[in-house]
Formats: C-alpha cells, structure tokens, sequence
C-alpha cells in the first residue's frame, strides 16, 4: 500500500505547559506565572540548515480556558513526513508501513526540543492541514512546462470558485480557491531556484534537499511533475472528504491513509484533465512540433532541433521535388539522401504525457531515487 502525503499540521493538546527549558527561543522570557495568552516557536536551526539536518516546525500555544479557570495548551507540530523519514527528501514516497517509524521518529524529534510525548498523542492528534501529493516522473525527455502550459490553458472557471491562478515561469501551475489549494510544479526547476533562494521556491525548507541537484546530469531524460492537493483548514479537509465521499475523523491516523490519498488525488486530476481541450493537443504549430521533436532521444542539441523544425514545416508546405532541387542545387546531388529524415514528421506525444500521468496516480507506486540513481 502506498502512501502519498506529505505536509501535515497536527495540534495535540496538553494537559500541561511544556518546561521552561523547552527549547523555544522566547520561552525563557515568559513568567511561568502568567496565564494569559501567548505563542512561541521553535524553527530548523541555523546549525541544522547548513547541515542539511531536516526539522520539523513547532509552535506552542496557552490560552486562557473558557470561563476563566485555568488555562489551554497546545502543541502545533508542522512538518513534511517523507523528509523526516527520507533524510530531508520527498523525492522518495511513503507507505503504509512507515506509520509506525514517522511516529517514532517525530516523537525522538520533539524529546530534542525537551519535550515529551507519547505515541498516542502524535496518533491522535487533529490533523489541520494535510497535502496529499504525487512525484509524477518521466524518462524519456518530457517537459513538465509542456504539460504545465496545458493545464494553464484549460478552462477551470466553471469547476472551481476560483479566487486566483498562477503559472510563474512556466514552471509552475498554481490553483487558488475558497476551498482548497492545489499546485502543479517541476519539481527539479524548483529546487534549482531554490538553490538561490528558498524564497523563489514553490516547496517550503528545501535546504535538506539541495543536495539531489549535485547528481542530476546536465541533459538527462528524468523529469518530475509534482502534483499537490493542499488542504489547509478543517472546513477544507472536511469538503474534500465529502467530494470524494469519504468519512474520515480529522485525527492524524486516520487521514494517514493511501486510499484516501489516491483518491483525493484522482478526483482533482479529474477535473483539470476533463476541461482540456483534447483536440488542440498536437496540432501542426511550430510549437507543438518543436516539443515533440525535443523528446526524441536521438537529438544531438538545439541546433539540430531547430534544423528538424524546419525540415518539418518547410515540407508540409512545400513540393517535396522541388525543396529537393533547391538544396541539392546549392549543396550537391546527394544532400537529400543525407538530410530527408529530418523532414520526417515528429511522434504525437503531448496528449500522451498526460495519459502517462493519469496511469501513476491510478498505479500509485511509491517512488525511490534509487530506481533513477539519484
């Protein structure tokens, strides 16, 4: 079974504040006297970051208690689960199994900010924010900005109640709603920017993870298309449940599920796919072509890239006998021979990358950087 969730922002509640000496950096400047309202944090550290030391996120809250006796605490623990398990990586995916090993090592992460918890409170905890995702990866030299451009064009308007849309760079398709967030991105282009600052990144604490560009050759046929379901809110996780007709409570063991997952995963990709205009896909333009002719695996470079292009307009709209005589004229009688193939018309391919990206959410494999040497 497969396990395809990444953020989570669980909340446990406390029967008692936490200890003076927990290691948030305002905590010692509060009087354990005082019983009104505060917030405290504890980020990564500094040491941690330039280590590539991935940490989760805390945030202790005390609130005064309804009805003036007393107070609340709570515990708000953010973080990514596959980096926690995977040394600072979510190119890699979770399972089932690994259940028990995220509540092991979460609890081992928050005795290091002196706080102690119990297996059960993490299981139990109330899930406020969980993103199910998908590596989606290709091999034979697809460009996430080919499918990202497809998607940016599709008419959504009448599926969601949009608030926003982005499509930065063309490495990024990001949806905003009053429901739910969700984000298309090339994972490697991400990372590459992120490289020069976390800010320009679509993925949050990517400084565990920088390390995986040290690996990636220059021209390579591995691509990987991220797709993110954020649901950020209980209202949010609670609608999604409905729309794929699911009853879950909002506890971190029970959403830590790979049929929930896929399932929310496959509605959403639903829709987009279903508002794409199939029959624009493919068509003859210079562009289209030019994409198809960039994923043959034969290409040498750009130049011949190009040169193919033009090959390939130049004779869908030319007499084939006479662009022979014309190259052959100025190069000699045996250029055609050297050169038709160029002219040779390019694989249909963009309809079928999206047709390869449906089947991974349907096969739902969990993926390893082993299985590409990374």
């Amino acid at each position: 079974m497969n396990e395809m969730i990444d953020t989570v922002k669980l909340v446990v509640k406390l029967d008692n504040p936490i200890p003076s000496n927990a290691k948030f950096p305002r905590l010692r400047s509060i009087s354990p006297n005082y019983r009104g309202l505060f917030s405290v944090v504890s980020n990564p550290s500094a040491a941690s970051k330039k280590l590539g030391k991935y940490e989760p996120r805390l945030k202790y809250t005390q609130r005064p208690r309804k009805g003036g006796f007393g107070c609340e605490y709570e515990l708000e623990i953010e973080l990514s689960l596959p980096k926690l398990v995977f040394n600072g990586s979510n190119l890699d995916e979770l399972t089932d199994s690994h259940f028990p090993e995220i509540l092991q090592r979460l609890k081992e992460e928050i005795r290091e900010r002196n706080i102690w918890l119990f297996t059960r409170q993490i299981q139990e905890a109330e899930v406020r924010s969980i993103h199910y995702s998908k590596n989606i990866v290709y091999q034979d030299y697809t460009s996430c900005s080919s499918i990202l451009n497809i998607l940016a064009a599709a008419d959504i308007s009448h599926v969601y109640d949009l608030q926003k849309t982005d499509f930065r760079n063309g490495r990024v398709f990001h949806v905003h709603t009053n429901s739910l967030d969700i984000a298309i991105y090339d994972k490697i282009a991400d990372l590459q920017r992120a490289k020069i600052s976390d800010k320009r990144a679509e993925e949050k604490d990517n400084y565990s993870q920088l390390k995986l560009l040290e690996t990636l050759p220059k021209q390579d046929p591995l691509s990987v298309l991220r797709f993110e379901v954020r649901l950020n809110g209980k209202d949010k996780i609670r609608r999604s449940l409905s729309c794929v007709e699911s009853s879950y409570d909002l506890v971190f063991e029970q959403l830590y599920s790979e049929e929930l997952a896929k399932k929310v995963l496959i509605a959403y990709w639903a829709e987009f796919f279903g508002k794409i205009r199939k029959i624009d896909l493919d068509q003859n333009t210079p562009i289209d072509l030019l994409e198809n002719i960039l994923r043959e695996p034969t290409l040498t470079g750009p130049q011949q890239g190009l040169a193919r292009l033009g090959m390939v307009i130049v004779s869908a709209e030319s007499d084939s006998r006479h662009l022979r005589n014309l190259l052959e004229d100025r190069f000699g009688k045996n250029t055609w021979n050297r050169i038709k193939k160029l002219a040779e018309t390019p694989h249909k391919s963009r309809y079928k990358s999206l047709i390869e990206l449906e089947k991974q959410l349907k096969d739902f494999q969990p993926i390893r950087k082993e299985m590409f040497n990374l």
